[in-house]
């Protein structure tokens, strides 16, 4: 096959929606594919997403340099966060040895212990939630439950009010939009400044968390020592805050959302969950593998190098697209079944590996486990929403993401 000539665009509207045939094109034709309208380097296949992962020596996660051109394509966007609110660097993104000092200053919020800990809070969100809609049998489980569950939980994780809950939506939307690559110049100067009301917000938490000390993420970060020895800048906190903040909440949102619709569009698995609720624990796995919440993840060459037979210039960006690797045929088995018994569904990438595998996992795991279980406990039959739904997802490049999804179903009879 001569690669040069797979025209295969990624940022088009229709394969943004439905990404997965031309995932396939790709993994079989050209796994490592130079996209015509970016020039970026596109992996595919599973074994390669790993090589990049893991290879952080090579392949840089420390876009900081880089990542403002990136996303913005407006030329003023920096000076915004220079003169407006504070300039944006992805620290828990840093490499090796920068990285393991920044993540152990909140991997304590994520250790099993810590994690576990949380279970009847979220055991007790999942119920008050269920309990506004059950009787009516009909609800958009986007908008009223996979939102605001991740969205409560991790807002008490880092020490922030139920009450802010609404801004804090907006402002993680805004934060992840220019992922899409879909905004003209003057909607990125909206965003922009969206995210700096963000910053400004966080930095009079930092503020109070000072006076106030707590148990929770902010808190730790503000009273925490760098390498043991001093305080965090503000600039600092506000990256980790803001990546925790946001990865805390969309992708447990999305990925809880494609669940459902899964689970609906494939009855056969859905009676199998029901009938052994022990599945759950693989079901919620194979979601992650099948509806990957997040698709893509970028990193950079900081040399010259070769993979998979490609030459790739020394920085060049390179994407990972966890949303392929998690259907290659060469791992799992009749890839884009669903299948809540497979054997290696927790072999998937989509909280990537190696040093920069997700944080936050483990918090998102529990989420949609305890989710699912209660779900399962006091609804049944669910379906769609007869002529309410078109299934269609956000237009982004980097996250998979419904946006609404109307479900009905039956009250379980005690």
């Amino acid at each position: 096959m001569n690669k040069e000539a797979l025209d295969i665009r990624l940022l088009d509207p229709q394969s943004v929606e439905c990404p997965y045939h031309d995932y396939k094109r790709l993994r079989e034709e050209a796994p490592v594919y130079k996209m015509p309208e970016t020039g970026w380097y596109v992996v595919t296949t599973y074994d390669l997403c790993r090589k990049v992962a893991k290879d952080w020596e090579t392949f840089s996660d420390q876009l900081t340099d880089w990542s403002q051109e990136t996303l913005w394509s407006n030329p003023a966007i920096p000076e915004i966060f220079e003169t407006e609110g504070w300039p944006r660097d992805a620290i828990l993104s840093k490499d090796p040895p920068l990285h393991d000092m920044y993540r152990s200053l909140v991997d304590v919020s994520f250790t099993k212990s810590r994690i576990d800990a949380c279970e009847p809070f979220i055991t007790k969100l999942v119920n008050e939630l269920i309990d506004k809609f059950i009787d009516k049998g009909e609800c958009d489980f986007i908008m009223d439950f996979a939102y605001p569950l991740p969205m409560h939980v991790i807002a008490d994780r880092l020490g922030l009010p139920p009450e802010d809950l609404p801004r804090l939506k907006f402002w993680s939307e805004e934060w992840v939009l220019p992922h899409a690559h879909t905004m003209d110049a003057e909607r990125q100067v909206e965003c922009a400044r969206n995210i700096v009301e963000l910053q400004h917000y966080l930095a009079g938490k930092f503020e109070e968390k000072r006076v106030n000390r707590d148990d929770r993420i902010i808190s730790d970060l503000v009273h925490g020592k760098f390498n043991g020895e001093r305080d965090l800048t503000v600039r600092e906190m506000m990256s980790m805050t803001e990546q925790l903040l946001v990865g805390g909440n969309e992708t447990t949102t999305n990925a809880m959302s494609s669940g459902m619709m899964l689970l609906i569009q494939n009855p056969d698995q859905y009676r199998l969950v029901q009938e052994d609720p022990k599945l759950i624990k693989n079901f919620v796995e194979e979601v992650l593998r099948v509806e990957s919440p997040t698709q893509g993840i970028f990193r950079v060459a900081v040399k010259d190098t070769e993979l998979g037979g490609v030459q790739i210039p020394r920085g060049s960006m390179i994407n990972m697209r966890f949303g392929s690797a998690n259907r290659d045929a060469k791992v799992f088995a009749d890839p884009d079944r669903l299948d809540v018994c497979r054997k290696n569904a927790g072999a998937h990438l989509a909280f990537s590996t190696a040093e920069h595998h997700c944080v936050g996992a483990p918090l998102t795991r529990q989420e949609m486990n305890i989710a699912f279980r209660i779900l399962f406990e006091r609804l049944e039959n669910f379906q769609f929403a007869e002529g309410k739904n078109d299934f269609q997802h956000q237009g982004n490049f980097m996250v998979r993401a419904l946006k609404h999804l109307h479900i009905t179903f039956d009250k379980k009879q005690a």
